[in-house]
């Protein structure tokens, strides 16, 4: 049996890592995937990116300039099927908090 999460626009199928968000599929890269995992598990907490790469990546973790690629890459392909919605957010000196219902593009 395979392990699906449901968090607010979103179904993600562990199993086969495949992510649904507002009925469209995503073509997410494994490190996406993880990164979109870690924030799901994590909802509407502060996350820095330091805190992101030693837990995710306990082991070969990307340096922090590949992370943060991935990361906007990551954001940008949420925000094309959001319709104005921001799930990522960049708090002020902190960095990221994910919302997996954002309420509108504020």
């Amino acid at each position: 049996m395979r392990d699906v999460i449901e968090s607010g626009d979103f179904r993600i199928d562990i199993g086969r890592r495949i992510v649904v968000l507002r009925g469209e599929e995503l073509e997410l890269t494994s490190e996406e995937f993880d990164v979109l995992m870690f924030l799901v598990n994590h909802p509407q907490r502060l996350i820095t990116p330091n805190t992101m790469l030693t837990t995710t990546w306990a082991t070969n973790a990307p340096r922090q300039t590949e992370f943060l690629r991935g990361l906007l890459s990551l954001r940008k392909k949420l925000d094309a099927i959001a319709e104005g919605k921001h799930y990522l957010r960049t708090e002020p000196w902190v960095v990221y908090r994910f919302d997996p219902a954002p309420s509108s593009n504020t």
